[in-house]
């Protein structure tokens, strides 16, 4: 419950403040000397303080300046019977929230002061919000060393290095395979540019009905369509002085697409039902796992807003071109996991690196979290091994083509026998079926079949 104190000599009118805020759900002291509002500020530690300028021989500014020097985050309400422009400004210089006139109307001081205890809250939440934001970004990581994910660390300190100074950012749109880690990088790219003391605002433009797209991302006025009953601003107007991530830009409504581009070439917006044009600044960085480029030669993405949005563009590889990022990204989220379910010492097994390194990850970086985070809940220690990681089959042409690509040597005897075996187990046996799968004779077949029984047989000799 907020507390209040009135400070006002009027002993009649202070108790009649004083009923009034406590029947609107406030806490109330009164004092009637001025020399005592400092000691009961520190002793009672009031959220608002309703103040009167004159206290006897005591000027009321003079007390407000000294407690907010003291307690800078107190609202104070300044109440005078001398209403003047000049008063007024004195005290806002002073650090009143608002100013009244008497004869006070009580149901306008409940409203004022509910107005000014609702914009305080807010004000601490925000900073809340900032502090808790501040905190996250000074954590986002972009682990990875191979030489594309080192290449997109240099691309986004030269940006802010280049953008520093810049009144304005570029679009960037990042494209990669889902599960390659767009959201992730977007929160890094807005930790090291100048807006990252704004806002980011994640909008997953696959997720909202084509209907209420504009409303969400440009607002609306009260009255614009049914159910507008108030003012709202977008999506848009939320993200201005910080960053707004545009995921799935591809699903973005094509109708809606001319309207965003010409809200990124002028800064300006307006909502839905309104003639007003409101201006914002803020760094955009779209993402997509589609081919936009494609899209747009099809019609079906606009190709000048195509070109708008990749001013600076980022592709992220997949999980399977990264080499050995793999293990340094299971590292980091085995220790994630031993903090998050209380597993001290939480590691993988030599043998489940061996498996983490040969899969495709078809789901990518989200893929292996995922993985990871099912091993850990079904081992009954910290150690991780092969057998938890169960998966489908790996491409064993791709698994060398992998190798290859990082200068490992390929056992090309080992790729063959896979890719016959597979073919034999997708034909249930058939010599015939499994020839014509792999584009060779039956003949040539039950020859390679021959030299593997051959290997076999030796290898059990020698054992």
């Amino acid at each position: 419950m907020p507390r209040i104190l009135i400070v006002e000599d009027e002993v009649a009118l202070a108790r009649s403040m004083g009923e009034a805020l406590t029947e609107a759900g406030h806490q109330t002291r009164l004092v009637h000397v001025g020399e005592k509002v400092l000691a009961e500020i520190r002793a009672w530690q009031p959220d608002l303080v309703v103040l009167d300028v004159r206290l006897g021989g005591v000027n009321g500014l003079d007390l407000l300046e000294g407690f907010k020097k003291e307690v800078p985050d107190i609202e104070v309400v300044v109440v005078t019977a001398y209403g003047s422009v000049e008063v007024a400004v004195d005290a806002m210089k002073r650090g009143a929230s608002e100013f009244l006139v008497k004869p006070v109307d009580l149901d306008v001081l409940a409203v004022v002061v509910e107005r000014v205890l609702s914009a305080s809250e807010a004000r601490r939440r925000l900073q809340q919000f900032r502090v808790a934001q501040d905190d996250r970004l000074r954590q986002v990581q972009l682990i990875g060393a191979c030489p594309a994910i080192r290449a997109i660390r240099e691309q986004v300190a030269r940006l802010a290095e280049r953008a520093a100074g810049a009144a304005e950012l570029p679009a960037l749109l990042l494209t990669g395979e889902t599960g390659t880690g767009k959201d992730l990088l977007a929160t890094f790219i807005h930790a090291a540019l100048p807006f990252r003391n704004g806002p980011f605002v994640p909008v997953n433009c696959s997720a909202i009905p084509a209907e209420l797209f504009e409303s969400e991302l440009f607002g609306h006025q009260r009255g614009a369509f049914s159910g507008a009953t108030t003012d709202k601003p977008g999506l848009i107007e939320t993200a201005d002085g910080g960053t707004l991530f545009l995921d799935e830009i591809g699903e973005l409504p094509i109708a809606l697409q001319p309207k965003l581009l010409r809200a990124l070439e002028t800064r300006t917006l307006r909502r839905v039902g309104d003639t007003r044009a409101r201006s914002f600044n803020l760094c955009l960085i779209a993402a997509t796992n589609r081919d936009l480029e494609a899209m747009a030669a099809q019609g079906r993405f606009r190709q000048d807003l195509y070109y708008r949005l990749k001013v600076v563009a980022i592709r992220l590889p997949p999980l399977r071109e990264r080499g050995e990022d793999v293990l340094l990204l299971a590292d980091h989220f085995c220790a994630r996991l031993a903090a998050k379910y209380g597993i001290p010492g939480l590691h993988l097994a030599e043998d489940a690196r061996q498996v983490l390194l040969a899969r495709d990850w078809p789901g990518n970086v989200r893929e292996l979290q995922h993985a990871l985070e099912s091993a850990a809940l079904a081992v009954p220690g910290n150690t991780i091994g092969a057998e938890a990681l169960a998966s489908e089959p790996v491409d064993p042409v791709r698994r060398a083509h992998r190798r290859l690509e990082q200068g490992q040597a390929v056992d090309l005897e080992a790729v063959e026998r896979e890719l016959i075996e597979a073919a034999m187990r997708q034909t249930g046996g058939n010599v015939s079926a499994a020839a014509r799968l792999l584009s060779i004779s039956r003949e040539a077949l039950r020859y390679r079949l021959g030299k593997l029984e051959g290997e076999a047989d030796r290898g059990q000799g020698g054992s």
